[in-house]
This record gives C-alpha cells, structure tokens and sequence, in this order.
C-alpha cells in the first residue's frame, strides 16, 4: 500500500512540472546536443584555417620562428597566446595583443566571450557577481584578435572571428538565456534544469515494477530495459520514453547537476565547499609573480624545451605568453584524440636566467599542477565544463553525450503523447461507464 502511494505521489511530481517546463527542457536539450559538436561545425565551416597537408620530410618551425613571423606580418602587435596541437596536419593559433605604454598586461578587446562563448545583449562578458576574468585572456577560441598558422611555413592561413561563430554565440544564448535577457533567462533555465533532475529521480522510480509481487519476476524487470518495435505504435512510444529514460538517467543528471553551476552562483559555491576545490577557478586564473632579472629571459621555445624535460612525451601544448617582466610563463600540457582525458597539466615557468641553479637547470619552476595528483573532489570540480560541454574525453564522449542530449530531447516529446494518450483512454472508460 505504501508502495503504491510512493508511486502515485512520484507520478504526479513526474508528470504536471515536466508538462510546465516541457518546451524549456526540449529547447535546452536540443540545443546542447547542437552544441555539443560546435568546433567541427567550424572545421567544416572554413577547413583550411584549421588543417594543413603536412609535407612528406617536413617538421615544425620551432614556436620562435612562428611567433617572429607573425609578429612581422603585425606590426605593432605581441604574441601573448600560443595554442601547438599535437596532431601533425592542424593549424597552431595565436592571439595577439598591442602593448600598452606601461608594459602592463592589455584588457581583453571589446566583446570577447568570457566562457563558452557567453556576452550580454549589449556584448559586455557575462560576470556573475564580483569575479574578475583573468587578465587579457577568455576564451581564446573567441577572441577577435586570433590567427591561426601553418606550422610548416609560418604562413597566416585564417585570422578573427569564424564564419559561423555568431551563429553559435546565438546558439549558446538560447540553450543559456531562451534568447531572453540573461536576469530572466538564466533562473528560467536553472530551474527547468532542477525539474528535470527530480524527474529523472522520480521517473526511476515509475520505472520499477509496480507492486512488491512483480519484484520478483523477472520478466517485470526486462520490460523496463526493452523497446516494443512490433506491437503498435503507443507501446513504440510508451517504450521509448520509459527505456531510455533509464538508459540515459545517469548521463543526463550528470549533464543536469553540472549545467546548474552555469546557473547559479548559490548551487555553484555550495558543489565548490562540497568538492573541496573552486569551481570554474580557471575564470579567475593569475600567473605567479616572479623577480625580474637583468638577464635576458629565456625564448619561448626554449621553455618548451624544458617543459618536454619536465613532462615527456607527445601532448597538445597552450602557453601563455607574458607582456611584462614580472609574470610567470604558463605552459599547459595534455593529450588530445578520440579517447584522450581533455584534462591539461599546468606548470609557470620563470623565464629569467637567476642563480647558477636556474642556470643549470634553464629556468626556475613555480607552480606545477597536475590534474592527476589532484584530490578526487578538485579533480571533478575542474572536469565540471568538461563533463556538461561533452568533451571529457575527446570526441568519444562528444558522440556519448550527443546522442544522450538526442535522447533527452525525445523524452518531453514521448511523455507528452503517453499523457494525451492516457487522457484519452480515461475518458473512454468514463464514457462506457
């Protein structure tokens, strides 16, 4: 009896909030799956900035020779950006900056997405409460001053924003803000988002056999974990929503309870205490401070040089280059590919020739952060963008969490029909009664 009343009561609480937040939950779930794959959709918008045909006897210019070439071909522009892919037919990107008079770092230009592509109506960076954006940065994939190199030939293949990037800034405003402003948009969604997480939670407990005695059969259980294609097309349906529900109810809170930190900034600082580590703290990333020198610094290949010392191996690399003389180069290392942990270690370099040691050993080393030696909570506190972005593990969990969010997509569509459908039989039986 209890049983049935738990079952009752999960399903009202599954179905009148689905039905209000249904077309929100449709709109975001769509639009995440689009998403999802958003840089191929450049690649295939303008290849040619992207990959190259690598020669047959051809290696890469060292990063140096790059750098002056394309500081030559921009006058009066620095080079504070350096991204070198670790497959051999891609493009190496750089962001440039002017300096400014002081030798101080330079703001980011005007209209440049903060995270994930994310601006206001009036293209100001999205900046929830009092953080600061790190300094001269955001996300290099959107800053307007970017170029991107044959790393054969140090010839400038493609430069500035891609054909399709406001098309996926406005993609990204509708699966953040419903197009809405962000003040209405952002709470709209959050709290579709947490509907939909209590309703996965109760839509597992629909999906349990529903008396104690069914418990027992297994035949009970396997008509939760198949689809009906033979038997009409309502129990097609039925069976759609309920399986895959199941199916994907991990996946998609996972992809729920992340894309709240998005939200709100209470949720956020509540799963940053409970993780033990600062959510999105790359936001607010600051390279060490380190003594200027009267030598001259090291170049920036060969910090590379010591940072393939320091971690050997192949690896993409992205290097943040310093404008002044009392910041620390960062140097991120990681493995792409297909399965490869979209997760970078992060080391700052002092790149002052000092003391003997530093001399002996070409460069001092600040700060060394490597993911894997990370508690397990920091670990899932900086894999939260990669988690709800789908692109934890490359182009693997691109396809995984695509095909989820395709699925997602379905389950308002799906619940909405069993609903109607349902309607229809009661007032059948009431009319017969």
């Amino acid at each position: 009896m209890i049983f049935q009343y738990i079952r009752r009561f999960s399903y009202e609480i599954h179905l009148w909030p689905s039905i209000v937040s249904g077309i929100v939950l449709f709109i975001v779930c769509l639009s995440g799956m689009i998403l999802t794959f958003q840089d191929e959709y450049r690649h295939i918008a303008e290849p040619t900035r992207y990959f190259v045909r690598p020669p047959a006897s051809q290696s890469f210019l060292f990063a140096d020779e790059l750098i002056a070439k394309v500081e030559a071909e921009k006058p009066g522009m620095k080079v504070d950006f350096i991204s070198i892919p670790e497959q051999a037919n891609r493009t190496v990107m750089m962001t440039l900056v002017a300096p400014t008079p002081s030798g101080e770092r330079p703001p980011r230009a005007e209209g440049t997405q903060r995270l994930q592509g994310e601006t206001t109506a009036t293209g100001q960076a999205d900046t929830p409460g009092t953080r600061q954006a790190r300094p001269g940065g955001g996300n290099p994939r959107y800053n307007p001053n970017r170029v991107f190199v044959n790393p054969y030939t140090g010839e400038i293949v493609g430069e500035g924003a891609n054909a399709i990037d406001p098309l996926i800034t406005s993609m990204i405003q509708l699966h953040r803000f419903l197009w809405l402003p962000i003040e209405i948009g952002r709470p709209v969604v959050g709290i579709a988002t947490i509907i939909f997480c209590v309703v996965c939670l109760l839509g597992l407990v629909l999906w349990i056999p529903r008396s104690w005695r069914l418990l027992k059969s297994w035949n009970a259980w396997k008509s939760g974990l198949r689809v009906r294609f033979r038997s009409g097309m309502f129990p097609f349906i039925y069976d759609l929503h309920k399986t895959v529900g199941f199916y994907i109810l991990i996946p998609s809170l996972v992809l729920g309870l992340t894309g709240l930190c998005w939200s709100f900034a209470w949720y956020r600082d509540a799963a940053s205490d409970l993780l033990g580590d600062e959510i999105f703290k790359q936001r607010m990333f600051q390279p060490e401070k380190i003594e200027p020198a009267e030598s001259s610094p090291f170049s920036v290949g060969e910090i590379i040089a010591l940072q393939n010392q320091l971690t050997p191996g192949p690896g993409a690399m992205s290097i943040t280059i310093p404008q002044d003389n009392e910041t620390a180069m960062v140097i991120s290392k990681g493995h792409t590919g297909f399965f490869s942990l979209a997760m970078m270690d992060r080391t700052q370099w002092d790149h002052f020739r000092g003391t003997v040691v530093l001399v002996e050993h070409h460069g001092k080393m600040v700060e060394v952060e490597r993911f894997a030696d990370k508690p397990l909570g920091a670990q899932i506190a900086a894999s939260i963008r990669g988690l709800h972005l789908g692109d934890i593990t490359g182009m693997s969990s691109k396809i995984f969490f695509g095909v989820v969010c395709l699925f997602a997509t379905s389950l308002p569509v799906t619940g909405v029909i069993v609903w109607i459908k349902k309607l229809r039989v009661k007032r059948k039986k009431r009319k017969t009664a």
